[in-house]
């Protein structure tokens, strides 16, 4: 677990190595934050219009890579992890603990296949990698 967040060039460069190590990522929206639900569902449409064709699926669940409900939902959005969703990454924010509320889903996550490398939960200040996977990248922005 890291509580640093990665900022600037350096998210950056996450970014660029997670393209080459994952097949996919997701973010949430979290129903009990939405005030207006169709608003903000809209809201996220219109966000990430530029990849709307790399949507893999829109689930409801009630836990995550980081957060388990009890009384609620949310939704999770799943894209494939490629050059055009890597730049969208980039564009969108200059740090992991920038994805949040109200500007930007939360609570990022990226998968190599079936396991999560990397979950962040924004709100929280925190991160959850995989050891030797964060290892590669740290030597590799030396």
């Amino acid at each position: 677990m890291m509580t640093e967040d990665v900022i600037g060039k350096k998210y950056e460069a996450l970014i660029d190595f997670l393209l080459t190590q994952c097949t996919h990522f997701a973010f949430v929206e979290d129903r009990r934050l939405m005030e207006i639900e169709e608003e903000r569902l809209a809201y996220v449409e219109l966000l990430t219009e530029a990849i709307r064709w790399d949507l893999i699926e829109r689930t409801v669940v009630r836990e995550w890579a980081t957060t388990r409900l009890t009384d609620s939902t949310a939704y999770v959005y799943t894209f494939h992890m490629n050059f055009r969703t890597a730049q969208f990454l980039k564009e969108r924010s200059s740090s992991l603990f920038g994805w949040m509320l109200p500007e930007l889903p939360e609570d990022i996550m990226f998968y190599a296949g079936d396991t999560c490398v990397l979950a962040v939960c924004s709100h929280e200040r925190y991160f959850i990698v995989d050891e030797a996977m964060w290892r590669r990248f740290e030597r590799g922005i030396k």
